[in-house]
């Protein structure tokens, strides 16, 4: 169902998570340069989380200029790249919660409001993202989607039964996207952007680890990790 890098031979034989060497199908298609003087680290993330953030803020941006954005995090670091990428492209209000404040000071950083997950918000938003992969996240999310908004999940619920208020989004045709992110349909506009303005992503990396040392930097679990071969933060 699914062709992606990193989860083994469940979405075909690409390579796993830590991989020497990878096959990339339609290479000529698939790949996409970076541009000259983006530093790597900055766009370590790029062919996947960074991209999966885009797509939740971005567009939904460009059709409601100035709207306002909710981000609850937990999911790591998707959620916080939304924030920062709503912030930088004019969102009026963006909201961060989240219970670890090291993410809320990374938030900060990136020109948003940061806030324990208890605190109160603004009521509804035009944007929400979805990142803390429970049921509670899930439906807090959609109750605080305004009339005509746009809610996206950028994680997934194993949980059997989670429920989604159906009748309500009925009433505010409130709009509900769940699943992965095309990631080469956004890459052009994304590098652009961070080659543009200098978008900041690599604040969002809590541990940069040398290649040979990925089993014990995995087994850290810490929000965002980028493992590097020779000299990747230039």
């Amino acid at each position: 169902m699914l062709a992606a890098y990193g989860f083994g031979p469940a979405s075909g034989p690409w390579g796993g998570m830590v991989a020497d060497r990878i096959r990339v199908p339609h290479a000529d298609h698939m790949l996409v340069p970076v541009p000259d003087g983006v530093p790597p680290i900055r766009v370590a993330a790029a062919g996947d989380n960074l991209a999966d953030a885009w797509r939740a803020v971005v567009p939904a941006l460009a059709r409601r200029e100035g709207g306002t954005v909710l981000v609850l995090g937990g999911a790591k670091s998707i959620g916080l790249y939304a924030a920062g990428l709503a912030a930088a492209h004019g969102a009026a209000t963006v909201h961060y919660l989240d219970d670890d404040p090291h993410r809320r000071e990374i938030a900060e950083s990136l020109g948003t409001e940061a806030r324990p997950p208890d605190a109160a918000t603004r009521g509804v938003y035009d944007i929400v993202v979805e990142a803390t992969s429970r049921a509670p996240g899930l439906r807090r999310a959609l109750a605080a989607t305004a009339p005509g908004g746009i809610c996206t999940a950028v994680g997934y619920y194993l949980a059997s039964g989670t429920r989604v208020p159906l009748m309500r989004m009925y009433a505010t045709d409130v709009t509900l996207r769940v699943g992965v992110s095309h990631v080469r349909v956004t890459l052009p506009d994304l590098l652009d952007f961070v080659h543009r303005t200098g978008f900041p992503a690599e604040r969002v990396t809590t541990l940069l680890a040398d290649w040979d040392d990925a089993p014990t930097a995995y087994a850290a679990k810490t929000t965002k990790l980028v493992l590097r071969r020779g000299r990747l933060a230039g």
